[in-house]
């Protein structure tokens, strides 16, 4: 999609998120990773361009982290949301207000892909764009920043000498492992290789949860690498230390602000397809340079493909993971989103 077509969508977005009132579609926020949390977001809004419907946050900050998006959308009063019916993705539903919750919209369509490949095509298909369209890209443009998570973003920036220039790496480590293995340092480097061999980039920027990431990627010749060493690295489960120690909730949402900030505004990109910071980031830089190399995200699952057993082990493990999520009863849910609202 060209960048022509973002004065549609935005306003489309205006319409819909500021604009008179009309249908309208709860988002449900949980607390989850800063990353997991801002894509949840920016699915939301993109089901609310396929649907027509507003899209509701009830909270302007992302619990356990604190607030670092702009209001996006004008208030709903008045609904009882515990009450209101689930969005069915294969039914035609009429009611005024819905609730969105993503395993149950996931669990009806079986898809690759579930309800993220069903929200883009729908919003595509809605707005004449081709099926590939990176509405990421656009949608996360329309999305606004707090003045204060704008002042770290660009404070960092300076500090750092990030800029268009530079080539993002996100080093996935942390907490990754619960859902896949780690992606080999090898593979990353080799990518940055390609990369480098397509579009000279100056500079590297390694954003990574581990403290010990610099001593396995690679840089090419006469690249130099910037790595914030004044960073706070934890290399664990972001969200759930937050959840233990609170007061380090300000330090840690513009660590993670500054990040995700940080690697938007590189000039290329190289992750991997199942990091929220990554995908993030290459979808705002697509957006800016659409021509093909300067951004390579590789397949998560590339080292359980490699190693049939560890893919088996890690297989299992999802599989428990899901069966644990699944196990939560619907009746606990109705009572937390009432607790909650």
């Amino acid at each position: 999609m060209t960048t022509s077509s973002l004065p549609r969508l935005a306003d489309e977005l205006d319409r819909l998120q500021f604009g008179p009132p009309g249908p309208c579609l709860l988002i449900e926020q949980i607390p989850i990773g800063f990353g997991g949390q801002i894509s949840r977001r920016l699915l939301g809004l993109k089901l609310a361009l396929a649907l027509g419907r507003r899209a509701v946050f009830l909270l302007e900050d992302d619990p356990p982290y604190l607030q670092t998006c702009a209001p996006q959308n004008a208030p709903v009063p008045g609904v009882d949301w515990a009450a209101q019916p689930m969005w069915d993705p294969l039914g035609a539903q009429q009611e005024p207000c819905l609730r969105f919750e993503f395993e149950a919209a996931n669990a009806r369509l079986p898809e690759p892909g579930g309800v993220v490949s069903w929200s883009q095509r729908g919003a595509a298909a809605r707005y004449g764009l081709p099926a590939d369209a990176n509405l990421d890209g656009e949608i996360l443009a329309w999305m606004r920043s707090t003045a204060e998570a704008e002042a770290e973003i660009a404070a960092a920036q300076a500090r750092l000498g990030v800029d268009e220039r530079t080539l993002g790496v996100h080093f996935r480590r942390g907490d990754k492992t619960v859902e896949t293995a780690y992606v080999p340092a090898r593979h990353l480097n080799a990518a940055i290789a390609r990369v480098h061999a397509r579009w000279k980039f100056e500079r590297l920027f390694l954003a990574s949860d581990s403290p010990k990431a610099v001593e396995e990627i690679e840089l090419p010749a006469g690249v130099r690498l910037i790595f914030d060493h004044e960073e706070k690295r934890y290399n664990n489960a972001n969200h759930k230390m937050l959840f233990r120690q609170p007061e380090l909730a300000r330090q840690e949402t513009f660590t993670a602000c500054k990040n995700l900030g940080l690697l938007a505004a590189c000039g290329g990109i190289v992750g991997q397809d199942n990091a929220h910071f990554a995908t993030l980031a290459a979808a705002l830089v697509r957006r800016r340079h659409p021509e093909p190399g300067r951004v390579i995200l590789l397949s998560g699952d590339v080292a359980e493909l490699e190693a049939p057993l560890l893919g088996r082990y890690f297989a299992l493990k999802r599989r428990a993971r899901a069966l644990a999520r699944a196990c939560v009863p619907g009746e606990l849910r109705e009572k937390l989103l009432r607790l909650r609202f």
